[in-house]
């Protein structure tokens, strides 16, 4: 469980910010009313706090004491503060945000900012700019939200990155660069990369007024000035990862199952389609598999749909823990599920299939504190290629008919 620090004079403050990061994130809120309880707080804990909320008016530390003690830690702080003029000596200490505590939306705020900052942990971002000392700076304040950083000097070198380190999500990049400027290299970024799967935030020292409307044009999805604010740089950073993050969960929800998280028919057929052409134009190994759940009405009828959306998880829990990340795992519909597996003979296929099939026969299911019940599956796969996927999925489909009139708790193979 991730670890807040909160520091702060104001028990009522406290309290509430205590209160929903229980409630909202499901974390653990360390308070402390004091520089001295901060510290002891520091010990205790071995100083692993996700991030600190700082009151930089505290009655042992009135002058902002507090935040060169936590930051020495390495830290991501927030400064909390009831003035509205931040004195730039504050401005200038290693933090990532400041909140000013004139409203309750401020909570809220600070809530979204506390995800944001533990979510960065697995972030990658792209650095791109032709001066060094320029890249030190962005990279710093990048690294104080805990973000992982790659640096690029040009183009070339950007796309280089790209290519080898498929979790960059966001680059900061510099208009005027040699052998591959900033325009060239955002056309080259767009033809592989939609904006709402990789985001652009161009970086300029132009003084002209028309250049953010240029690269604007051409699919960046934000521009600033290079007399940026640190303010400025974390809104803007925060406001494109949000975006992002936004365009991902819609993707999920239109590409997921609601009940099991897996992926839905739709999707399967529309990636699945792209990755039975790839394998077939170069010739790499394809599997496709259907599993069903066996005599599935009856576990409905006797013990009624509740447990039987049971019995569906846990197909879902079963598959995530047995099929490797390269799989494609799919819900068909109802109690049928499918895999889509790359790269493996039938003799790998065939021992995977029988350890999943293996896997539902000596699970069991607790219903109630003194009931529990078991099920078994049947598998029909093929691994040939055929028409398209879709005749694969005949084939696997006919394996899978084989098995059920076979008795059931099956693996069965089907190719013509």
């Amino acid at each position: 469980m991730k670890n807040i620090l909160i520091v702060d004079d104001s028990k009522t403050i406290t309290k509430r910010l205590e209160i929903l990061i229980k409630s909202k994130l499901g974390y653990n809120p360390v308070i402390a009313h004091s520089k001295k309880e901060c510290t002891e707080k520091l010990l205790k804990y071995k100083s692993k706090f996700a991030i600190a909320l700082l009151d930089i008016g505290l009655p042992d530390a009135p002058n902002g004491e507090v935040i060169d003690l936590v930051t020495k830690f390495k830290i991501p702080s927030v400064v909390l503060t009831a003035s509205t003029n931040l004195e730039d000596s504050f401005r200038n200490k290693d933090i990532v945000d400041y909140v000013i505590k004139d409203g309750d939306f401020v909570f809220s705020y600070i809530i979204s900012l506390i995800k944001r900052i533990v979510a960065n942990h697995n972030l990658k971002v792209l650095v791109v700019d032709d001066s060094k000392t320029f890249c030190g700076k962005i990279v710093d304040l990048l690294r104080r939200y805990r973000i992982d950083c790659f640096v690029a000097n040009n183009g070339i070198e950007a796309l280089d990155i790209i290519k080898k380190n498929k979790g960059i999500k966001l680059a900061f990049i510099d208009y005027y660069m040699p052998q591959m400027d900033g325009l060239e290299l955002l056309r080259e970024i767009r033809k592989e990369y939609p904006k709402d799967e990789f985001s652009t935030i161009i970086i300029s020292g132009s003084s002209d007024r028309r250049t953010p409307a240029k690269f604007l044009k051409c699919g960046a999805n934000d521009f600033l000035f290079k007399d940026f604010t640190e303010e400025e740089f974390y809104a803007r950073l925060n406001s494109n990862l949000e975006v992002l993050e936004l365009f991902e969960i819609t993707k999920e929800k239109a590409n997921k199952d609601y009940l099991t998280g897996l992926f839905n028919r739709r999707y399967l057929f529309e990636i699945g389609t792209e990755v039975y052409n790839r394998a077939k134009i170069k010739n790499n190994k394809l599997a496709v598999a259907i599993i069903d759940i066996d005599d599935f009405k009856k576990i409905n009828d006797t013990y009624g749909h509740d447990i039987g959306d049971i019995a569906i998880k846990e197909v879902s829990r079963i598959l995530k823990k047995t099929v490797n990340e390269d799989t494609i795992t799919s819900r068909l519909g109802g109690e049928e599920f499918c895999l889509i597996l790359k790269n493996r003979n039938k003799e790998e296929i065939e021992k995977l299939l029988n350890l999943i099939r293996l896997e539902f026969e000596n699970n069991k299911i607790k219903i109630s504190k003194k009931e529990k019940i078991s099920y078994t599956v049947s598998i029909g796969y093929t691994v040939k290629f055929s028409e398209n996927l879709e005749s694969m999925l005949k084939f696997a489909d006919e394996g899978l008919y084989k098995a059920k009139e076979s008795g059931k708790n099956k693996v069965v193979y089907f190719e013509d």
